[in-house]
């Protein structure tokens, strides 16, 4: 199923109706509706059964599960714009809930997460027999939070499955007798349920199947090529990640988590403060480096680092500084290379302490520049790029380099 030009057309009337609502426009105003939005119900709800049953396939078909992702944004679109058009409120937590799970399926996870968190696991009824509480709980993501038990035809599964899958995030074990219940579950409601039960026992085994394979258990051990006993004492520190979103994938995808450099363009909200995290922590796991400096174009925005890292880091063997515009009396370069640090100063502070300690630049192995857009920023961004250009000259040309920017027009040229 894909939706063609007089469905996009229709969608399109549908989101401006609910723009209307969102700004406060009143009803006297509103856009005319000619054809019912109701009709693009069967193609979404259809997009989101065919891309449940082919993620949960044993012969899964990569370009056509890309194709039905690309899709499922027009689904996902659709419930939530047809839940914020108020055309049927009556329907309102179905739409949150489908809007949620497509959204989370087709690698939006930040807006599933707002839909979803709209809706009361204990309340939600949709005469499905608690498999709607299932999903949502899913959805919501907090695998802390107990699941209660609940009677009805499928209480086994419904029961088992959350344990499991907390026991999972807590441990990285035992996920193929997850996905062995999780199917269990979908041929047992496939005998016995209804045509919405069907879906909702479909999209609970995409879900949780995305979910193993988002979970850091799974990927980062891949993508940083460490054992995950490496991780273990980081993924049991409750303010780590439980897993990678869309823009994190992509910097394993690329490397960047064993040691690659590159320009990175991270968006407000794609992750990029865990990003940072993880890179760190990935050259201080391998023992690439033991030294790593984030380089940011501003003072305030230093301090804004160094406090978060600082919470990020507690009570692991690792120092962060903040250097001043003032040298300190204390400052000593062997403390610097001594043990696990994260230095975090200005393009200027770096450039002056290299000058009169050249020796330290030995010793970085990795380097991130953040607000890499601030080059398009005026005289500033001259001063920035002619800095980091007088800093590539005194590091070693072997360490890492990561540049960080939410948009940057030039990215490759800033590449080269």
């Amino acid at each position: 199923m894909k939706p063609e030009g007089r469905s996009q057309q229709l969608l399109g009337v549908t989101r401006s109706k609910a723009k209307m609502f969102e700004y406060g426009v009143h009803e006297d105003f509103h856009i005319q509706i000619k054809k019912d939005p109701a009709r693009l119900f069967t193609l979404s709800i259809g997009i989101l059964g065919d891309l449940s049953a082919q993620t949960n396939s044993n012969s899964i078909d990569e370009d056509r599960l890309n194709q039905l992702r690309e899709s499922l944004q027009f689904s996902a679109r659709f419930f939530d714009s047809y839940l914020q058009s108020r055309l049927n409120e009556d329907l309102e937590p179905y739409l949150l809930l489908v809007g949620a799970a497509s959204y989370y399926l087709c690698d939006l996870p930040g807006s599933s997460s707002v839909l979803a968190a709209r809706l009361d696991i204990r309340s939600i009824d949709l005469e499905s027999a608690g498999l709607e509480r299932l999903l949502l709980w899913l959805l919501q993501g907090n695998f802390s939070v107990n699941f209660d038990e609940m009677e009805g035809l499928y209480t086994n599964y419904i029961d088992q499955i959350p344990k499991m899958m907390s026991a999972y995030f807590q441990t990285g074990e035992s996920a193929d007798s997850l996905m062995e219940n999780a199917l269990s579950l979908r041929k047992t409601v496939y005998n016995n349920g209804t045509s919405r039960q069907l879906l909702f026992a479909d999209v609970i085994c995409a879900v949780i199947k995305k979910r193993l394979e988002n979970s850091v258990w799974y990927c980062l051990p891949q993508y940083s090529s460490l054992s995950v006993g490496k991780w273990q004492e980081v993924f049991n520190k409750k303010t780590f990640i439980r897993e990678l979103w869309p823009a994190q994938h992509l910097l394993g995808k690329h490397g960047i988590f064993q040691g690659e450099s590159g320009v990175v363009q991270m968006p407000t909200s794609a992750g990029k403060t865990k990003a940072t995290e993880i890179i760190v922590r990935s050259a201080f796991l391998s023992d690439r480096t033991s030294l790593a400096v984030i380089v940011a174009p501003f003072r305030a925005l230093c301090h804004e680092i160094t406090n978060g890292l600082r919470k990020t880091f507690h009570n692991e063997p690792v120092n962060i500084d903040e250097l001043s515009d003032v040298l300190q009396t204390d400052f000593e370069i062997e403390k610097l290379l001594r043990g696990k640090q994260i230095l975090v100063v200005t393009p200027e502070k770096l450039l002056y302490v290299l000058r009169h300690s050249p020796e330290l630049a030995q010793g970085i192995g990795l380097l991130i520049y953040d607000e890499g857009h601030q080059f398009d920023n005026g005289k500033r961004g001259i001063t920035y790029e002619l800095l980091l250009t007088s800093l590539k000259s005194m590091i070693p040309a072997k360490i890492q380099s990561v540049l960080i920017s939410a948009v940057i027009s030039n990215a490759e040229s800033v590449g080269d």
